[in-house]
């Protein structure tokens, strides 16, 4: 972690460095822009001091992964399955779910679901452990040859400083963790798609 970023005693998150008008304008770009006119983007300070649901922490590369309140109701599926945290993801992860959805809305013609996800991803710890950015989705081994190739993203440098507050819905899910993610049997449970006739007809090519 760079110098300047060491975590506070008694807090998940380094300082924000995103703490001026200026520093500000990013996430902005990438922000929803409010029906309201309430602020989007809260600025970030030296201690982590969430007011919910009006001041929630939210990080600027889930933003720029795609993932921008009002959240889908895919990805909320997949933070109560899995019993996670939004905090709990690295942007990784994010940027796992965002090409999953736009591969199944754009290019198969269907809305993406929990199920078919999982067919094709569980869930791994960091190591060492960590309460934020603690958990990522692995393809799993026996269908990785038939999902598309990707290639994230190798390194956030110190991606956890940069973090604001913005209004979110008054979730458990989407606050804060103080605890990293804990491993759970639904973690790497299988799947069986080819049985359930409610799979999508276009997804058959995947799972023939």
């Amino acid at each position: 972690m760079a110098r300047g970023s060491a975590l506070l005693d008694g807090s998940v998150l380094p300082p924000s460095r995103i703490v001026s008008e200026r520093q500000a304008g990013l996430p902005r770009r990438f922000m929803p822009e409010s029906a309201t006119g309430r602020e989007i983007v809260m600025l970030g300070e030296a201690r982590p001091a969430p007011d919910y649901p009006g001041r929630s922490i939210f990080f600027l590369p889930f933003a720029m992964a795609g993932l921008v309140p009002p959240f889908s109701s895919f990805f909320m599926d997949v933070l109560e399955f899995y019993d996670l945290q939004m905090a709990h993801l690295t942007p990784n992860a994010v940027m796992t779910l965002a090409i999953f959805a736009h591969l199944c809305e754009m290019f198969i013609g269907v809305r993406p679901s929990l199920r078919l996800f999982r067919w094709f991803f569980t869930v791994q710890s960091v190591s060492p452990p960590s309460v934020v950015g603690g958990c990522y989705f692995l393809p799993r081994g026996p269908v990785l040859n038939r999902y598309i190739p990707c290639v994230l993203r190798k390194k956030w440098d110190d991606w956890k400083s940069d973090w604001f507050y913005t209004p979110l819905a008054d979730e458990a899910h989407l606050r804060l963790p103080s605890q990293p993610p804990v491993q759970a049997s639904s973690w790497r449970a299988p799947v069986d798609l080819v049985s359930r006739p409610e799979v999508p007809l276009p997804c058959s090519k995947f799972i023939k």
